[in-house]
Parts: structure tokens; C-alpha cells; sequence
């Protein structure tokens, strides 16, 4: 099952967040521990900043979609939602909650663009993910981030 994060699930949206933070291919990113920083973000996005999408199995959330509803940078009259974190517990992997997961932030997203709160949504994959093809879902790609 898929359901919208409320600030009863900050517990577990954290847990997910430092397991995420700790396979970053990134020493920085490994390296962020701010609490505070962490739920204030959580708060803001549950406060309607973005969503936070929760696969929930046997009642426990699983895995998790964190997205974020901003201007564009480039074109701040164009509001977009871009995906800032995608998470499936390990022992979780291979099932359908990843699938389940990007299909519900596709129809928020879709939902939100219908409603006209955002011109369009991104995802983002870590280069230490998964290799999908995203084109099947209807994305194009539009670059790569590379940091030194």
C-alpha cells in the first residue's frame, strides 16, 4: 500500500533518510548529520512544500518518495516538483513497493500539473542506483550532475 506521510511518520521518514544519507556515492552527502536541519525540511514539506509518498508493509513503512514543490531556478514563474530522495528498505527490494512508489509520485505529480500548481516533475537517480530506464514511464532526460 502507498499513502501520503503525515507528521505521525517523522520516526520512520528520518530512519529512511539516514539509510538513504548512508549509501550516498557522495562523502559529503555521507557526511550530514543535522537533525534539526532534517525535520525541519520533513516539516516544511508535510506543511505543503512537496509530499512525502510512503509504502507501508504490514503496517510499517518500507520505502518512500520525498518530493519538493518549488519555483524553477532558471524561470521562477514555473513552479515544478522535483524528487529529492527515493528509498526501498534493503530487505524490501525487488518487490512491487519501488514500482508502487514511482507510479503514485508520476499520479500526485500528474494531479498537481492538472490542477495547475506545477508545470512539470523530475526525477533524479543517483549513480549508485538501480539502472531504469525512466523513458517507459514518460520522462526525458534532461542532464547529468557531475561534482568534484
Amino acid at each position: 500500500m502507498i499513502r501520503q506521510a503525515n507528521k505521525f511518520d517523522m520516526e520512520a521518514i528520518v530512519r529512511m533518510l539516514k539509510a538513504y544519507r548512508d549509501k550516498a556515492p557522495a562523502q559529503f552527502l555521507r557526511d550530514s548529520s543535522n537533525q534539526e536541519h532534517i525535520e525541519k525540511l520533513i516539516n516544511n514539506i508535510l506543511a505543503g512544500a512537496g509530499f512525502i509518498l510512503l509504502a507501508i508493509k504490514d503496517e510499517d513503512p518500507v520505502g518512500m518518495v520525498v518530493a519538493a514543490q518549488h519555483p524553477n531556478i532558471w524561470n521562477p514563474e514555473v513552479t515544478q516538483v522535483s524528487e529529492i530522495a527515493f528509498w526501498v528498505d534493503e530487505e524490501h527490494r525487488g518487490g512491487k513497493s519501488a514500482h508502487r512508489l514511482l507510479h503514485a509520485y508520476i499520479q500526485q505529480c500528474e494531479e498537481w500539473k492538472q490542477e495547475n500548481r506545477i508545470q512539470f516533475f523530475s526525477l533524479s537517480k543517483m549513480v549508485n542506483s538501480p539502472d531504469l530506464s525512466y523513458e517507459k514511464f514518460g520522462f526525458e532526460k534532461l542532464e547529468e550532475t557531475w561534482i568534484k
